[in-house]
């Protein structure tokens, strides 16, 4: 009982530390040089980052880390079937993404668990875990080997009347130390 009441401290610290100092950025990775844009100004690379820009974030663990690239942004999806419908007053949005592992070890995660859609009243929606008609989800369940790539939709039930504004993105079940966010305008 007595190592118990020693231990357990120490523990419940580490787990509160764990779930804290999450760092949100909007900086997406830094192109190649020959990537098609010309322009080097200060002003280019303070863009945050929007559709099509990679954000590289690290885990939790320490050789793991995914290029996340926001592919695709849809305000209105359409449902697969009569089955995967949104509640009234609701529609389906969806941001398919690219994950791709630039780490020494396995990514194995659910995606959806540690996404975010931001509205322009800066309400956040959880995933829905529905499928679209507009292509295939990344599924609940992704493993990636080191250098392995998975691209597939999110998909968020979101008020009819409500504007997509932005995507946010963390590892480790959204419990990550870094989460990317992206502009969907």
């Amino acid at each position: 009982m007595k190592k118990f009441l020693l231990v357990m401290p120490a523990v419940l610290s580490l787990a509160l530390t764990a779930c804290t100092g999450t760092e949100v950025t909007s900086s997406p990775d830094k192109k190649p040089a020959g990537s098609g844009s010309h322009s080097t100004s200060a002003k280019s690379h303070a863009a945050p980052a929007g559709i099509g820009d990679t954000i590289t974030l690290k885990s939790n663990e320490d050789d793991l880390k995914l290029e996340v690239t926001v592919v695709k942004a849809i305000s209105s999806a359409k449902p697969k079937d009569e089955f995967n419908v949104p509640e009234q007053g609701q529609r389906f949005a969806a941001v398919q993404i690219r994950l791709k592992n630039v780490g020494s070890t396995t990514y194995d995660d659910s995606p959806g668990n540690g996404a975010k859609l931001i509205d322009g009243q800066d309400q956040q929606y959880d995933e829905a875990m529905s499928d679209i008609a507009q292509g295939p989800s990344i599924g609940s369940s992704v493993k990636l080997a080191p250098g392995g790539s998975r691209k597939g939709y999110l998909v968020f039930a979101v008020p009819k009347k409500a504007k997509i504004a932005k995507f946010q993105f963390a590892l480790d079940s959204g419990f990550g130390p870094q989460a990317g966010e992206w502009l969907l305008k």
